[in-house]
């Protein structure tokens, strides 16, 4: 028997002002607390698999933090290494890569430890969702200062309408959000 389609969306607690006037906050926390959560993920494995299966993937690289629920649950599933980009402050031993990048509400800035991805490696982000881009992008150019490849993205949610220019990587998502 085939599983429902679900609307993930009506799942995901959007809170209206936050953290600032004038932006949706998407909660994606209501949906990883939810029953629906592990068919989430396996619908997203399956589109990531479909989109980029054939450019074989040997990293899935998950934007902290709830990139990494996304990330590590793909990574496993795939049966690929689970890279972790996290945000400036983080606790990291070694050497560190950095990379800034602007937010709707601000800036910020992601780091990467160094020695984890190589020139042979092709990689494929995992967040959440996808606003504007900027940490997407980012973490493209994080990832790209190793020698790695960038394959694309993947993410449960993509705001599309956000974006003043169009990102120009490959992207797997269970929801386009317009407007």
């Amino acid at each position: 028997m085939e599983p429902l389609k679900v609307n993930y969306l009506k799942l995901i607690r959007t809170v209206s002002n936050y953290p600032i006037n004038g932006v949706n906050f998407y909660d994606l926390n209501s949906l990883f607390a939810s029953a629906t959560f592990s068919q989430a993920i396996d619908e997203l494995v399956i589109k990531t698999k479909c989109r980029f299966d054939h450019r074989a993937v040997t990293h899935i690289v998950g934007i902290e933090s709830r990139g990494f629920v996304i990330g590590s649950a793909l990574a496993y599933a795939m049966n690929l290494p689970f890279v972790m980009v996290r945000k400036a402050g983080a606790k990291y031993p070694g050497d560190l890569l950095e990379e800034d990048y602007t937010l709707e509400y601000g800036k910020a800035t992601l780091t990467l430890q160094t020695g984890l991805l190589g020139h042979t490696d092709r990689c494929v982000l995992a967040d959440d969702l996808v606003a504007t881009g900027g940490s997407v992008l980012a973490t493209k150019r994080l990832v790209e200062q190793t020698g790695a490849q960038v394959l694309g993205v993947s993410t449960i949610i993509d705001l599309s309408y956000l974006r003043q220019e169009p990102l120009h990587l490959d992207m797997a998502y269970l929801t386009n959000v317009v407007k």
